[in-house]
């Protein structure tokens, strides 16, 4: 296969790379981390309440982590803890490729870090900062 050599074939790319996101979400960017691991959010899975969830993506950029992540987060604003209500584990980035794995538990509730991924994840639910 040839290389894309000129800015508009890479361009192309581009939009053909992010237009294979699944059709049912419209993922907007919460936080790319240091790693350049990207997070991502599906608006229209955002719940109201004490007790908000969302949906979210997490795309790994490293050699070891170039996988996906489906994560259904919730976040306990009157006690200012987040956790994660479930986790699909995908080969590649984008849920493509094969399930890597199904965690029904991933963990308990936690302080979100200040400027970490949580803590985003966090203000985007409560709409305030831990």
């Amino acid at each position: 296969m040839r290389a894309i050599r000129t800015p508009v074939k890479r361009l192309l790319a581009i939009l053909l790379t992010l237009t294979a996101l699944p059709a049912s979400a419209e993922w907007r960017l919460l936080i790319v981390t240091a790693a350049e691991d990207t997070y991502y959010v599906d608006p229209a899975t955002k719940t109201r309440g004490k007790k908000p969830r969302v949906t979210t993506l997490l795309n790994g950029r490293s050699r070891e982590t170039r996988m996906s992540n489906k994560v259904v987060w919730e976040a306990d604003c009157e006690k200012r803890r987040v956790r994660a209500l479930s986790r699909i584990g995908y080969e590649k980035r984008y849920f493509q490729g094969k399930v890597l794995f199904h965690d029904k538990y991933p963990g308990d509730p936690v302080f979100p870090l200040p400027n970490s991924p949580t803590e985003k994840l966090f203000v985007y639910l409560c709409g305030f900062k831990p």
